[in-house]
């Protein structure tokens, strides 16, 4: 039986692209939710939450900063979720140039379905869901390549962390973290995915997925959010 990997929102095109690379995807374990209307697909990232959203590229004016404006407010089930445009060829530089302003890749629609298959699942193959997402000030210490570097979280949550920074690494870029929590410190791997999109976001600085866990350091951390919540505890 295949895996559930979750729903994949498509809209801003018409359904027979969208039908190109539903196959594939369904076959991968994927489900796929079709809202050619890209007006329309904000009433579903408002109340459902999905893996991953695919929309054309170009949009009509306004649309794809009404998208990200309701992916990106902090009480939106698809805070972090990524987003892939697919445009012609010919579009693809300006596509590519929202890379890491709110979108994670930008595709070509002349690319093959198994592209955007492979793109999707290494998207949510470090999302570990976890729903909890708190505002929270917690310290950071951070080793990417030679460079240390010291953060404080905006918020926190199961799967990742946004952090405020104006000098943060490049999309892509990989970081060995500890976080500062009571019980003692959480190490492990992360990776960042975007950066915040400049006028749309309180924060300037960039999200991150976490990768990986030193021993039992997700688990930690889950239990120090649920606490957290229950506590009603936003600073620490």
């Amino acid at each position: 039986m295949t895996e559930n990997k979750g729903r994949i929102l498509f809209t801003g095109m018409a359904a027979e692209t969208a039908g190109r690379y539903e196959p594939g995807l369904l076959d991968a374990g994927f489900e796929v939710v079709l809202e050619s209307d890209a007006g329309r697909a904000v009433s579903h990232l408002k109340g459902e939450g999905f893996q991953a959203i695919v929309s054309g590229y170009p949009l009509a004016t306004g649309q794809l900063g009404g998208i990200l404006d309701i992916m990106r407010a902090k009480d939106s089930p698809n805070y972090g979720t990524g987003l892939v445009l697919l445009a012609r060829r010919d579009r693809l530089r300006a596509a590519a140039g929202l890379v890491g302003r709110g979108v994670n890749k930008a595709l070509s629609l002349e690319e093959g379905p198994v592209v955007l298959r492979i793109v999707l699942e290494r998207l949510v193959e470090v999302a570990q869901p976890m729903a909890l997402r708190l505002p929270l000030a917690i310290e950071v210490s951070a080793i990417a390549g030679r460079q240390h570097h010291e953060w404080t979280t905006d918020n926190l949550s199961g799967s990742g962390m946004l952090i405020g920074t104006p000098d943060p690494p490049k999309v892509g870029d990989a970081f060995r973290f500890s976080l500062v929590l009571p019980d003692g410190d959480v190490q492990g791997d992360a990776v960042v995915v975007r950066h915040t999109f400049e006028g749309r976001e309180p924060v300037s600085g960039f999200g991150a997925r976490f990768l990986f866990f030193q021993d039992a350091g997700q688990t930690r951390l889950l239990q120090f959010l649920r606490e957290a919540g229950k506590d009603g505890k936003l600073e620490t």
